[in-house]
């Protein structure tokens, strides 16, 4: 079995579900890459912000803590979409 989450817009929370491996050949992975806020805020222009599990919301953040922030996107569809997360954290 594996779990599967969702990739809520921001300020909805992520669900998670249990997928039968039989099933998983019918979904496409979407791969995922973290970059440092400074290199990678230019590549998040005009894209979707979402929210979920470990998302950082930088409204809340002293602009002094931005050194330990990172971004994970990934494009999907088309379009590009973005959360903010610590550094230390995996991008999903």
């Amino acid at each position: 079995m594996a779990i599967v989450s969702t990739m809520p817009k921001k300020g909805e929370a992520a669900k998670a579900y249990d997928i039968p491996d039989a099933e998983l050949s019918k979904f496409k992975e979407v791969q995922a890459t973290k970059g440092t806020y400074d290199e990678t805020q230019d590549k998040i222009q005009g894209a979707e912000e979402i929210g979920g599990s470990g998302a950082v919301d930088l409204d809340k953040m002293d602009v002094q803590a931005y050194s330990d922030i990172c971004i994970c996107y990934f494009t999907y569809g088309g379009r590009v979409y973005y959360k903010y997360i610590y550094c230390w954290q995996d991008c999903p």
